[in-house]
Order: C-alpha cells, then structure tokens, then sequence
C-alpha cells in the first residue's frame, strides 16, 4: 500500500464548500442516504445487541419520515447500494458479511451469508460501489476476541480499524483482494463510504487526531494499491452546527439537552449521494461512544457529486 500525501501542484481551486445544516434523525446508529424511485430515502439501524452486531433495519423516506417494516435481526452496521430497481443492504456479523435485497422497500429475502474473513477478524461498517468492472466493497475490521476476552492476534489490522476489499461480477459472489491492499494500517481508518467517479474509487473514512477528536478524510485509488490523499483533509470537524436540529425536524427535548452535557468531538460514519443536483452527506456527531453516542445530521454540498468527489483533488 503506498499513499501520496503532496502532490505537486501549480494551482489550487480551494476545497468545497459544505453547509451543515444540523440534526436531521433522533439516532446516534449508522444510516444511509439513497434515491429510489425519484425520492430521497434513508436506511436506518436499530440495535438490539450492539456487542454482538445485532439489530435491524428500516428503510424511510426523508421528506415524509415514514418508515417501513424492520427486516434483518442476523446482523448489523447495515449500509446499501440501489441499482435498476432492487435494493441491496449488506450487514456484518462476527467475521461474516450478509446480504439481504428487495424490489420494494418492504418485502426483503432472508439474510444471507455472502462473504466471510478469517476467525481473527471482527467486520463492522461496509460500503459498495459499482466501477467499470464490476462491484467493490469495502469493510472495516478490528480485532476480534478469544473466549477469555482477549484481541486475537491480527498481523493486518493496524490502529483500533482498517478496511478490507473485495470485488464482485453480481453483489452476491465476493472475492477478497490479498490482506497486504488494506488501508490503512498506519492509522485509525474507520466507517467507509466508498464511490466511483471517472476511473477513481473514492472513499471517505473516519480518522482520529489527537485528543480523543475524530474527523472525516477523503481518498482516492484507481487499483486499491496506491492511494491519493485529499487536499484539504479533513472534509469537516465538530463544531456547534451539530447540536441543533435542521430548520423544521423536531428531535425530543431530552436529546437535544443530553447534546449540550457532554463535548461534541466526532463527525462520523458519512453516507452521501446526490438528489436534485446537490449532494446530501449525513453523519453522526458525539464523541465515539466515551460518554455520548450522538445523533445524525446533515450537511450539503451545492454541486453534483461528481464535482464534489473531484473538487477534494483539486
């Protein structure tokens, strides 16, 4: 794995300008953000067993907030990709990824197992892609633990999380790309979103910076060995625009008070996708779970996503 963190480069446009628009969804879990059928929805967890990665999810709609029926339970760290009218939702268990998929939004075939790591390997969040060959995953791993409660030795997991690859011809068949492609062990790298753009596979992960804050990153790689590093990293950083909500969402007073009795120090766990010619980013505020797990919110680039990905190299 090689980085090329200075480019040279004669002339820079700036970064893009994101606008953070406040809480947007009363829950500190991991959701995603997706067009269907000319709408704007969301995938959404519910954890039931968070030390274990169980819950389910539900699909809603971001301007009316209705929400269809919980699927899942095998898994959890649900994420999703949309492609010709079937939804794709990819979970993770232990060392295992699942698949669950749906025509409508409300009737999903049983979980699946549809690609598995080694026993050492403990998956959490996942995101997919398509690029000009087929289907890319990506999947953030830490260490897993024996019987007695002790991280099992792991020569490819650097930092607390990395991310793994795998390719696919049909989202159901999954071939791992060799453990040495993983990025990136040197540093904490957690939660992707990963798209494609231009020949490119962007990917946007969670890095931690000193004291305990956690920010997001933006790379780049055309062969999962070499990796661009945005240049203006972070996108963004906590700040006061994550404690209120967005102008009209009513979020319960009793979680907006819990927001102002403890230091907001994480945007995490980014999904994002453009709707209308602008492109929506959501993520989660708190403080990694140290004494507050958070809440979603929004921010919005005004610009199609492609120019948003490309503008970070720029």
């Amino acid at each position: 794995m090689k980085e090329i963190i200075f480019p040279q480069k004669r002339e820079l446009k700036g970064p893009p300008n994101i606008k953070k628009n406040g809480i947007i969804y009363p829950c500190g879990s991991e959701m995603s953000v997706f067009v269907h059928n000319g709408r704007l929805k969301y995938l959404v967890n519910h954890w039931q067993d968070f030390a274990n990665n169980i819950g389910t999810a539900t699909v809603g709609d971001y301007e009316t907030r209705k929400e269809c029926k919980p699927f899942g339970g095998e898994s959890g760290f649900y994420s999703m990709y949309y492609e010709n009218g079937t939804t794709y939702v990819f979970g993770t268990n232990k060392n295992n990824v699942w698949l669950y998929t749906s025509k409508d939004l409300e009737n999903w075939t049983e979980g699946r197992i549809v690609l598995t790591f080694p026993e050492n390997f403990k998956l959490f969040n996942t995101a997919v892609c398509k690029g000009d060959d087929g289907y890319r995953i990506a999947v953030e791993c830490g260490y897993e633990k024996d019987k007695n409660g002790k991280s099992m030795p792991n020569e490819y997991i650097g930092n607390g999380f990395t991310e793994f690859f795998a390719k696919s011809e049909d989202l159901e068949n999954w071939e791992l790309f060799p453990f040495e492609n993983a990025y990136t062990p040197q540093r904490y790298n957690a939660c992707p979103a990963m798209e494609f753009c231009d020949g490119y596979y962007y990917m946007i992960c969670l890095e931690e910076l000193p004291a305990l804050r956690y920010a997001p990153y933006i790379y780049r790689t055309k062969d999962f060995e070499t990796w661009e590093i945005g240049f203006y990293n972070p996108l963004f950083v906590p700040s006061l625009e994550d404690l209120s909500p967005k102008k009209g969402v009513e979020i319960p007073q009793e979680m907006l008070d819990e927001c102002f009795c403890h230091l907001n120090t994480n945007n995490s766990d980014i999904d994002l996708c453009e709707f209308e010619g602008k492109t929506y980013i959501f993520y989660c505020n708190g403080n990694q779970g140290n004494t507050w797990g958070g809440l979603y919110c929004e921010a919005i680039y005004d610009g199609p996503l492609a120019e948003f990905l490309k503008r970070n190299f720029e």
